[in-house]
């Protein structure tokens, strides 16, 4: 199983997410990776020799270490916090750099060729009410990455935001036990 934690530290509602879900898979014994983008350091900025549209495709040697990870695995987590209804830019960076075409998709033709496969659980927070995210936003920060990119790629997923992530307290901890338990009983079964 990959983790892919987004967010610049490992305090607050992202931080517990996170701790919840190494507690959850070590007492299942379920072998994991943790890509924490922010630790690694990780360069979010697509490079031109990078950019195949462009007819570039060097991929970094970190990145193909990713991508074989990411190959050879079929559960995956993603955590991080909405900003601005979306993913924090070093995700996307992680996105544009890793899910790239012939290794995530391809086109024949016209034809979409998901190249993935596996299930992911997707957990955010908002610093909004839950209310706010799901009916004024329509989740537009969980459907990009749930849909827009793993879906395109072949990795179904399932994804929860936790709102009102302003002040960790007990209500909280115990909102987000309650929700990762769920969100990993999805991806483990």
């Amino acid at each position: 199983m990959l983790i892919i934690y987004s967010h610049p530290n490992k305090e607050g509602h992202s931080g517990e997410i996170l701790n919840q879900t190494i507690s959850l898979l070590d007492r299942r014994k379920q072998k994991y990776i943790i890509f924490d983008l922010y630790e690694m350091n990780y360069d979010p900025i697509l490079h031109q020799n990078e950019h195949y549209t462009s007819g570039n495709d060097e991929i970094s040697e970190e990145n193909k270490r990713i991508q074989k990870l990411i190959k050879d695995s079929d559960k995956f987590v993603f955590i991080y916090p909405t900003w601005w209804n979306n993913m924090p830019a070093v995700l996307k960076g992680f996105v544009d750099r890793v899910f790239v075409s012939g290794f995530a998709f391809r086109f024949e033709g016209k034809i979409l060729q998901k190249l993935l496969s596996g299930k992911a659980v997707v957990f955010s927070t908002t610093g909004g009410p839950r209310f706010f995210s799901k009916f004024f936003a329509r989740d537009r920060a969980l459907k990009l990455l749930i849909k827009d990119v793993l879906g395109f790629c072949g990795i179904k997923a399932k994804g929860f935001s936790i709102g009102s992530s302003n002040t960790l307290n007990d209500g909280q901890i115990a909102k987000i036990e309650k929700t990762v338990k769920q969100g990993l009983r999805y991806v483990l079964k």
